[in-house]
């Protein structure tokens, strides 16, 4: 599998719009990959984790190549993950000569707001001859492509059932493991059924814990990690990936990469690629 991190930051992106703390201040000075939009993932060549309000700007600077995206994940409805506006967009008048459906999946909020933004947006009567919607169910697996796709529930936001995936393909096997806190009894039952060879896991506290709720930091993160070695669902040849960072914990790409790393993390940023 190959993934690339068209963004890596949480709700307000990193520098925040209209911040003015310390950090924000210098990362715009600095810039590079300390600069992060919102999180959003392409797992290969088809499939995208994440679609948001960024997503436009990372098609034109980030190299998205959103005509190649057949299949959209959607983790929870929250404006930094999901985006309907822009996604309807691969439709008539806008989107013009694409020849096969955009399949969008995710839990029954997000379908029910793609199908309520159909009628504001497009003047179209077979809205599906160019996009499918797909209302995915907790803990059943679903064909992709050749691609599993398992939705787990996330400990996030108790108002709907936001999701992390399994997703399994030609023998590997990925986690894709945010917005959420620690996960929940009933989820660690079902992933002890699974050997992961990579792992992306909410870093949103950076290297701090218990300051927001849904969300995890580097301590958290740790626990995690722990918990799949002792479990045998994870090695340490496994990678353990974070990303999803807040602006004011300080998420200096030059700061946390060794911190992350001496704990066995990789700290992504906006253009990274890795292949497990």
């Amino acid at each position: 599998m190959k993934l690339h991190f068209f963004g890596t930051g949480a709700s307000e992106g990193v520098p925040a719009v209209f911040c003015e703390c310390e950090y924000c201040k210098k990362i715009r000075t600095l810039g590079g990959k300390n600069i992060r939009l919102r999180t959003s993932v392409q797992l290969d060549d088809h499939i995208l984790i994440d679609f948001s309000s960024d997503g436009y700007a990372q098609s034109l600077f980030r190299g998205m190549d959103t005509t190649n995206i057949t299949h959209i994940l959607i983790t929870h409805s929250h404006e930094d993950h999901f985006y309907p506006v822009d996604l309807l967009r691969a439709a008539p008048p806008y989107g013009l000569n694409r020849t096969i459906p955009l399949h969008i999946y995710g839990n029954s909020t997000v379908t029910d707001k793609l199908n309520q933004s159909v009628g504001d947006i497009l003047s179209l009567e077979n809205t599906e001859k160019y996009l499918a919607f797909h209302t995915l169910s907790a803990y059943k697996t679903y064909e992709l492509d050749g691609y599993k796709v398992t939705p787990l529930p996330a400990s996030h936001d108790p108002r709907e059932c936001c999701y992390i995936y399994v997703i399994e393909h030609n023998g590997k096997t990925l986690l894709y493991g945010h917005d959420s806190a620690f996960f929940s009894e009933a989820v660690w039952e079902f992933l002890g059924d699974f050997h992961f060879d990579c792992v992306v896991l909410d870093c949103t506290m950076v290297d701090h814990t218990g300051i927001f709720e849904g969300h995890m930091g580097l301590p958290d993160n740790i626990l995690v990690r722990k918990r799949m070695l002792d479990n045998n669902i994870a090695t340490e040849q496994t990678l353990f990936i974070l990303t999803h960072f807040y602006h004011y914990f300080n998420p200096l790409h030059e700061r946390i990469t060794p911190l992350f790393q001496e704990k066995g993390f990789i700290a992504a940023y906006d253009g990274m690629d890795l292949s497990f």
